[in-house]
């Protein structure tokens, strides 16, 4: 049943990532960030990935979100940080990556 869900996760973060910004989205994209619903924290990070550069204003945001409980959350917030590849979010990648091996050598 879980791999089923992921899969269909993944379809559905395919579909949405590959159409183009639309600006007027960003601010209600950016409020969901802090949805207690993880559907709408994905969605909106899918939003934000599309987005590119005119995201980097969440990127902080965006960063926490890699740690969600919520695994899906955390694979598009880190998809989402790929994708605005700024400086601010190569470096939240790295630390999460940094982190990640701390804990696999500990």
């Amino acid at each position: 049943m879980q791999g089923k869900f992921i899969a269909l996760l993944a379809l559905g973060v395919l579909a949405t990532v590959s159409g183009c910004c639309k600006d007027t989205e960003i601010p209600r994209a950016v409020r969901g960030l802090y949805s207690q619903e993880a559907r709408e924290r994905n969605s909106s990070l899918q939003v934000l990935a599309q987005c590119s550069a005119k995201a980097e204003s969440s990127v902080p945001r965006i960063a926490v979100l890699m740690y969600d409980k919520n695994v899906g959350v955390a694979s598009s917030a880190a998809y989402a940080l790929r994708k605005i590849d700024s400086r601010q979010a190569r470096e939240a990648l790295k630390r999460a990556e940094d982190s990640r091996g701390n804990r696999r050598g500990s």
